[in-house]
């Protein structure tokens, strides 16, 4: 009988790295954006709150840089008003706060009743003919809502 020869061929052995599989709660990590309010009070404004109320709540659902392109057609004293408060707001919001003036929202704009001065009617002479006459003062807050620059 004749032997039969066989070659063993070295076996060659392979490394396999085990990778742990990915958990399924895992989510990448996403940053929110931060926001912070920036708030604007005018005392004593020679307006009367009923004509400056009109024009806040007109400018309310828009953003405050197209608010302040708003103002500057509208040819009006609570205009000049609103606009001249919308620009401190803005301007305080960018350098103080560091916010992006791009993302600023309005929070509030709240008009309230300030103080009244009151004098006497004395146009025809001695008559007290119209009575007393009001002069209505305005208190006006302005909140405004924006993204922090990083």
């Amino acid at each position: 009988m004749a032997k039969e020869i066989t070659k063993k061929t070295p076996i060659k052995k392979t490394v396999v790295k085990k990778v742990a599989p990915k958990k399924a709660t895992e989510t990448p990590i996403i940053t929110t954006p931060e926001f912070k309010l920036s708030k604007y009070t005018d005392k004593n404004i020679k307006i009367s709150p009923r004509k400056l109320r009109l024009l806040a709540t007109s400018i309310k659902k828009i953003s405050p840089e197209v608010a302040l392109t708003k103002l500057s057609l509208t040819n009006t004293k609570a205009a000049r008003v609103l606009a001249s408060a919308l620009k401190t707001v803005i301007s305080v919001a960018k350098n103080n706060y560091n916010l992006i003036p791009q993302t600023l929202k309005f929070e509030s704009i709240t008009v309230n009743e300030g103080p009244k001065t009151k004098r006497m009617d004395k146009s025809h002479g001695s008559h007290f003919a119209r009575g007393i006459i009001i002069k209505r003062h305005s208190f006006l807050t302005i909140i405004v809502k924006g993204q922090i620059k990083k």
